[in-house]
């Protein structure tokens, strides 16, 4: 049914009403009265039938039902009605009472009810079945109390000589207090549809109500059609017409329709008969009148629901109240605490360090910040899976709760970055140390055993300083924690006032590297690559080194910094060339004629198609064989464009340059990417061998990797080699090449030239490895 149709059923059924107020007040006892009376109570019920049949056929579980017991009972007072009219307006004759009428009208307070019953609603607890029930409890004790000094009690004085007359008689008062039971219980509770309910519930409250107008005037005086509650019942009839109308208009499920709470008001309601309960007890003894037993026993069970309703209220009052404590504690721990580490997060921290701030503007209490970031994590990652990662992280909060004082601070900002607060005099640099000594300890994880390191910025607020802003104070300290990572791994560093950020300093230092480039003040050193079987220097990796106003900035920083600049071409040219020259001179010496030698290739090179012809240029200026240069890539620099690196890698294979690929395993390139290139080597990442000897499950990972290599005839190298017993079980797993600080640091050219002309080997590598020394 269209909202435009259901408005036109609504304008009709008011002016019905209207039409039949002004019949029933100018000229009730006309014979157009009693036709359009009878009539008004004739027509409405089929219609309301009629319409829920449909809705009944158009809804699904509960809500069927509910239309079912909705049509029963429209059709059982249009029955009733209709047989009515045949003895009014075609024999003309009064009804009997009681008479088959009867039947047909009491099938409306059983419909309704069942159709009430049947509404769907939530799930309720047994809780909130109770209190249901305790409403039914108060309306119908509070009824029976209204009605029973009132009503009920003459219905069976005047019917007393008959049982089946009484019967019929007390079945309508019954059957109207079931009604306003059921109405007032439905509309108390959550249901769905709300607006055919409020009209199913207006609808079946004017019955009852024009039904104990009816009792009373047939128990007073003579009823006749035409009476003023006639009105009630004609209303009541239209209203259900027009439930039955708005219920084809809903879904139907009953299910998927928005559950909604009845209005504050709504839940008062069954008090309120309560109240006019007491309200006529009251009367009826300020008047000398007893109200009765039967009605004072049903007041007194009406009060007694209605504490028994007000204890289940407090005590759901209690459990909400317990459970918004509990969600609010969540909700706080969720707000203010990382959800890994039980730690505090970002914004608690800040909150706390602005105290701390406006404690030191006070009452000049010193404090300091100090932030950690922890070194060689994403390898951990990279090695053992994100599982371990989150499990690393969980004991380094432990151990930096260990490291500071009961009364601090310690946060985690995400990722693998902390921050501790120390108030009330803690020591930055003492408590900084602390810190960096206990991460430095290895972790025994699930996975395996992993070391690990941080890097640690402390920004200190002495008592004679001003008190800096929260956003300074966090900067000054992630300033130096950059300050230190810069300096190396397990670094620390105390902020001072010529210290920037990253940011600032890529400003800074990207002029500086564009001239540093162009003046040829990169430096190279170079590391030697050992063949564990006898010792033997076999390749050189170079590596390259800049120091900017004294301060050493590491090649991690100002590789990918050249890059930015637009200057990573001529930075790989000019260490390519000075890698050949160097090659050049030591292949004079003795024992240096055929050492190798390997450069570090940036991933964005492996995709400039004009890299091949620039390092055949220099090749032929330093007169370098092309088979004695090794070119290193990374894995991920064949992922971004396989086609053009694969075209790139080819020319250079065609011009003889060896390509290895470095930090094997932690790159994030498949088998197939490194099929599609001619690999001769493998550098396997430091993150393999690091925990060698302190981790079983580290040993067959390296394994794999090493049968791998071979399966693929690659030459593999193992680089980060800093222990013997890492040396002894690399041979033992068939590894024999190694490069790493246990052998030889980078060294300048000039030096590792020195070595190589005394014949310098590192002999007794393969049993017990010792420092570097050369063979004499």
């Amino acid at each position: 049914m269209s909202r435009r149709a259901f408005r036109i059923a609504v304008l009709l059924s008011v002016s019905t009403v209207l039409i039949c107020a002004v019949l029933l007040m100018v000229a009730p006892d006309s014979t157009l009265t009693l036709w359009v009376d009878d009539l008004a109570q004739l027509i409405p019920p089929w219609i309301a039938a009629g319409f829920s049949v449909v809705a009944a056929r158009r809804s699904q579980g509960r809500m069927r039902w509910t239309w079912r017991g909705i049509a029963v009972a429209a059709a059982g007072w249009g029955s009733g009605q209709l047989i009515w009219c045949w003895y009014e307006l075609v024999l003309g004759a009064d009804v009997p009472a009681p008479s088959l009428a009867d039947i047909g009208y009491l099938l409306l307070p059983i419909g309704a009810a069942f159709g009430l019953v049947a509404y769907p609603g939530p799930a309720g607890s047994s809780a909130s079945r109770l209190r249901s029930l305790l409403d039914g409890c108060i309306v119908g004790a509070a009824l029976v109390a209204v009605l029973w000094p009132t009503l009920i009690s003459d219905v069976v004085a005047a019917n007393e000589d008959s049982a089946f007359a009484l019967a019929v008689a007390l079945a309508y008062p019954i059957g109207d207090m079931l009604l306003l039971t059921m109405v007032v219980s439905a509309v108390t509770r959550p249901t769905p549809a709300r607006s055919a309910l409020g009209l199913l519930s207006a609808a079946l409250t004017c019955m009852a109500v024009a039904d104990i107008g009816f009792l009373y005037l047939n128990t007073t005086t003579d009823y006749n059609t035409g009476a003023f509650t006639d009105l009630g019942w004609i209303a009541g009839l239209l209203l259900l017409a027009l439930a039955a109308m708005a219920g084809t208009q809903d879904d139907g499920s009953g299910t998927t329709t928005a559950i909604r709470r009845p209005a504050t008001p709504v839940t008062a309601l069954p008090y309120v008969p309560l109240l006019f309960a007491a309200l006529v007890i009251t009367v009826e003894a300020l008047e000398g009148r007893s109200p009765g037993g039967t009605a004072s026993v049903a007041f007194l069970i009406g009060t007694a629901a209605v504490l028994a309703r007000q204890y289940l209220s407090n005590k759901d009052n209690h459990t909400l109240l317990q459970e918004l404590a509990s969600r609010e504690e969540q909700l706080e721990k969720q707000a203010f605490y990382d959800q890994l580490t039980g730690l505090a997060n970002r914004g608690l921290f800040g909150n706390r360090v602005a105290h701390a701030l406006e404690l030191h503007a006070r009452d000049l209490r010193p404090l300091a910040v100090v932030f950690i970031d922890l070194d060689d994590f994403k390898a951990v990652n990279d090695t053992y899976g994100h599982g371990a990662g989150d499990e690393l992280l969980v004991r380094v909060s432990e151990r930096l709760h260990g490291a500071v004082r009961r009364g601090d601070t310690v946060a985690r900002f995400g990722g693998d970055e902390f921050a501790v607060l120390l108030e009330d005099g803690g020591e930055g640099t003492f408590v900084a140390s602390r810190i960096i000594d206990a991460l430095r300890e290895p972790f025994a994880l699930s996975a395996g055993i992993v070391s690990i390191g941080a890097s640690v910025g402390v920004s200190e607020v002495l008592p004679e300083q001003q008190s800096p802003s929260l956003d300074r104070v966090l900067a000054q300290a992630d300033m130096a924690m950059y300050s230190a990572k810069r300096a190396g791994k397990g670094q620390l560093a105390l902020y001072d006032t010529d210290m920037v950020l990253p940011e600032a300093a890529d400003l800074q230092l990207r002029p500086a590297l564009v001239k540093a480039v162009q003046r040829d003040e990169i430096t190279a050193v170079f590391q030697p690559i050992i063949d564990l079987s006898d010792g033997r220097i076999v390749e050189v990796e170079t590596l390259a080194r800049w120091t900017h106003s004294g301060e050493a900035i590491p090649p991690d920083y100002f590789v990918p910094l050249a890059g930015r600049a637009g200057v990573l071409s001529e930075f790989t040219d000019l260490m390519l060339g000075k890698a050949c020259a160097a090659l050049h001179r030591w292949s004079v010496l003795p024992g240096g004629e055929h050492t190798r030698i390997s450069v570090n290739l940036p991933p964005a090179l492996v995709v400039d198609p004009e890299l091949p012809g620039r390092v055949a240029r220099i090749l032929r200026q330093e007169g370098i064989a092309p088979a004695r240069l090794t070119l290193e890539l990374t894995e991920d620099a064949l992922v971004d464009d396989p086609a053009t690196a694969k075209s790139v890698t080819g020319r250079l294979e065609e011009l003889g340059v060896e390509l290895s690929v470095d930090d094997f395993g932690k790159g994030y390139s498949s088998l197939l990417s490194l099929r599609q290139i001619a690999l001769h080597a493998v550098k396997i990442d430091r993150a393999f061998v690091a925990n060698l000897d302190q981790d079983r499950e580290a040993e067959r990972f390296l394994n794999a990797l090493l049968v791998m290599g071979r399966e693929l005839e690659l030459a593999v190298t193992a680089e980060g080699v800093e222990r013997p017993e890492q040396a002894r079980i690399l041979m033992a797993l068939g590894c024999h090449r190694a490069q790493g600080n246990l052998f030889s640091p980078p060294l300048p050219a000039a030096e590792l030239g020195a070595l190589l002309a005394s014949g310098g080997t590192f002999a007794g590598v393969a049993g017990v490895p010792g420092r570097a020394t050369p063979a004499r």
